[in-house]
């Protein structure tokens, strides 16, 4: 029988030191520069001098750039060093940044956008790649929630207080600018703090592979094989690729539909209630879920927190009420705590993925969900651009968002039938993870003797 795979211990104190430059990447790439773009998308298209096609071009140039390379990194990161891998991500991500800062005309611009779409198809699965090699399935739900709430910490800044700071330090190129040069700050960092670690050594360990399970091919047809990875990818794919989408023109909604009518400096407050509230609850949930030890009602519980959040905020687009319109943000952020990471958390937890397997898998599941978001885009960007409420009948661009929205609810169908496929395929799943034994784990042991 070929040899298990046993996880290799690890300090809390390289655990987390490992996390802290994984969280300060995403609050400065991830999370304050892509919701900055988002704010300052309407004063961008002005001062270039874009028509509605390029805004649309532009926004969709980084999740295009990225569909093409990011399951190839997923597979690479299986096998090469993850260390220099990210450091150098981290470092090429600020260069892309401060260039923007200097760039002139659309297709330089465009150019950019598309390189960091690059650059992103590999830091995305390298840093869920990493919390998977530093954290069990004892803390891996709450590792990624912590990654996970990154993102939404640098978008709440981004919407409070990024246009005022792009204003004060001499507009949105010194900006970038500036924000190129934190994440190279960054890079530095991460030298010193994160350490290499193989993929069979992970933290997160299989209950089912062995060190002849992990070449490029048996990655690949074990994570393609298994029905409940294709489930959650495609749940996360509509809604989180509907996430992206519409947050990239919800605040240029806010400022160009005459029904919201704010200005750049207010319209970022109402996004800034959800992520001020999900950047909490994507931590805090996972430690609940944890000390009541209800684990196994996390796919259950997050159908219900999905239903709720996404009626929640498709009312608040027919309401053009500012103060509906914060509270629905607060609430579905509080629901996406628990909604919105939980495909990945689930698909982590895997038998056949796991920790060995987390680039491969990831890279497909990152793969889907960015093609959702460059389809989403393209559809709904120009018509959000050239709206005309006159060709509407007098409705503004705010009516179609909401009718989009609408098309998220698929995920909480789809996390229900992963329940009932999960259940037939282990039965207990947590069980058979927690055990590493079972009658799947007898069946691979049987087929490699």
């Amino acid at each position: 029988m070929s040899e298990a795979i046993a996880s290799k211990g690890v300090s809390n104190g390289t655990k987390w030191r490992v996390m802290l430059v994984i969280f300060l990447f995403y609050f400065f790439s991830l999370g304050f520069t892509n919701q900055f773009f988002n704010v300052a998308l309407n004063p961008m298209i002005t001062d270039m001098g874009w028509d509605a096609a390029q805004g649309s071009a532009i926004s969709n140039a980084m999740f295009l750039g990225m569909i093409w390379f990011v399951f190839v990194a997923g597979f690479l990161l299986d096998k090469f060093s993850v260390k220099k891998l990210y450091v150098l991500e981290i470092f090429l991500v600020g260069v892309v940044f401060a260039l923007r800062g200097v760039a002139q005309g659309f297709i330089f611009f465009y150019v950019l956008m598309i390189l960091y779409g690059v650059l992103s198809a590999f830091y995305v699965p390298t840093c869920v790649k990493l919390i998977s090699l530093w954290f069990d399935g004892k803390q891996i739900a709450l590792a990624n929630g912590i990654l996970t709430s990154a993102s939404p910490c640098g978008q709440l800044v981004a919407n409070v207080a990024g246009w005022k700071l792009a204003m004060a330090i001499g507009g949105w190129k010194t900006m970038y600018v500036v924000t190129g040069i934190c994440c190279v700050l960054v890079a530095i960092l991460a030298i010193f703090l994160v350490k290499d670690r193989k993929s069979e050594d992970a933290a997160l360990a299989s209950a089912i592979l062995t060190r002849d399970d992990l070449s490029f091919g048996k990655n690949i047809k074990g994570v393609a094989s298994t029905p409940s990875v294709w489930i959650y990818i495609i749940a996360n794919g509509f809604f989180v690729g509907f996430v992206y989408a519409i947050m990239a023109f919800q605040n240029y909604v806010y400022q160009t539909d005459p029904g919201w009518g704010l200005d750049p400096s207010v319209s970022g407050t109402i996004p800034a209630f959800s992520n001020c509230v999900s950047m909490c609850c994507y931590v805090l949930v996972p430690l609940l879920f944890a000390r009541l030890g209800i684990q196994k009602w996390w796919g259950v519980a997050a159908i219900f927190c999905a239903i709720g959040a996404i009626t929640l905020v498709t009312i608040m687009w027919f309401s053009y009420s500012y103060v509906y319109a914060c509270i629905s943000m607060a609430t579905s952020g509080l629901l996406y705590g628990c909604c919105l990471p939980a495909p990945k958390v689930l698909l982590l937890q895997l038998p056949e993925v796991s920790g060995p397997r987390a680039g491969t898998a990831i890279g497909i599941y990152t793969t889907i969900e960015r093609l959702c978001v460059v389809i989403f885009i393209a559809i709904i960007g120009p018509k959000i651009i050239s709206w005309d409420p006159s060709m509407h009948d007098g409705l503004g661009s705010s009516t179609l968002v909401g009718k989009v929205q609408m098309l998220m609810y698929l995920q909480p169908l789809l996390l229900a039938l992963a329940l009932i496929v999960n259940k037939k395929r282990y039965g207990n799943i947590f069980a058979h993870v927690a055990k590493k034994e079972g009658s799947l784990a007898a069946e691979h042991g049987a087929e490699t003797d």
